[in-house]
């Protein structure tokens, strides 16, 4: 089956959309609860004037259209050959086990990707340049106002500035005014409207409001100990591709692998155990294309682990 992953994009397409069909009908027909605590009072606004039904098909959208991003962005950079559509494919899958509705990490994710691309160079920009730092910092403070638990975002987009060597204290200011510069607006809006204590009180109550979630699903262990493994087997595949890369290469392999950490950490912020797979579903993503798309893999092994991932993924999210 992977043959067809590496061949014809139009067979991918059906594959992609039979699977994901397949995944959230269950939504479609039954739709999930929107989440009562760790979104920000915009995605409140929008989620209270919309139909549970309606919300589930934005974020089936949404998911689609992430998963498209993700793997044009890759393309676009050199991470991936240009006749697969796996990224698509891992990207739904993650984000399908983690929910079935527009959540607040569901709309983050759209600018989260945003960032990552932001952060990544090409072969016109051989190094970050100040407005692709202000504007990957932008994109992260917007998502904090969907999603507040997304601040931890902010760590490996530190960190990124140290692997692109920018000590410039005009780099580090333009980061400063990128993750201000969303605020800033916003909390001129409250304070035209008289509602600045009130929503920022509900801002910061969704950005501390932190509840132990332990399950005891073993289903749920499963899967985290599986995508886990995946993690760290693509992890080492990106780093040893590096080594015989270009430097640009390098430098977007750390930011796709700093970044997974960043999803890390917002699993753990938010104490979800097991862990969140929607939180770095973009990085899972590129670490299991790394392993599945080589074009010399031609083992049968790969082929039925693949399968066995696609159709567990499907069983869990019907029977959910």
């Amino acid at each position: 089956m992977l043959k067809i992953f590496r061949k014809d994009i139009s067979s991918q397409s059906i594959i992609i959309l039979i699977v994901s069909l397949t995944m959230w009908m269950g939504a479609f027909i039954h739709p999930e609860p929107i989440p009562m605590a760790g979104g920000g009072p915009i995605y409140y606004w929008i989620t209270s004037h919309l139909p549970l039904r309606v919300l589930a098909i934005i974020a089936y959208l949404l998911v689609l259209m992430q998963g498209v991003l993700l793997n044009s962005i890759l393309y676009r950079h050199k991470m991936i050959g240009q006749n697969t559509l796996l990224p698509v494919l891992f990207y739904v899958l993650a984000m399908s086990l983690s929910t079935r509705t527009l959540t607040p990490l569901v709309l983050g994710n759209t600018l989260l990707i945003l960032a990552i691309s932001q952060m990544m160079l090409t072969t016109t920009y051989l190094s970050l340049t100040i407005d692709k730092t202000f504007g990957a910092a932008a994109l992260m403070s917007i998502a904090t106002i969907f999603c507040p638990a997304m601040a931890v975002f902010f760590v490996p987009l530190i960190f990124n500035m140290f692997n692109y060597s920018l000590y410039s204290w005009r780099d580090w200011t333009m980061l400063l005014l990128g993750i201000m510069a969303p605020y800033i607006l916003l909390e001129t809006y409250y304070y035209m409207t008289d509602e600045m204590f009130y929503r920022n009180y509900l801002l910061l109550y969704n950005m501390t409001d932190i509840n132990f979630i332990l399950s005891n699903s073993v289903v749920n262990w499963l899967i985290s100990i599986v995508f886990l493994v995946i993690i760290v087997m693509g992890m080492g595949m990106v780093y040893m591709n590096s080594q015989s890369s270009t430097v640009n290469y390098q430098k977007n392999a750390t930011t796709i692998l700093v970044f997974l950490m960043g999803g890390l950490l917002y699993s753990l912020y938010a104490t979800l155990i097991p862990i969140d797979t929607a939180s770095f579903a973009a990085p899972f993503a590129c670490c299991a294309t790394a392993i599945f798309a080589e074009p010399r893999r031609k083992d049968t092994g790969a082929n039925l682990v693949f399968i066995a991932m696609l159709l567990a993924g499907i069983v869990y999210c019907v029977v959910q």
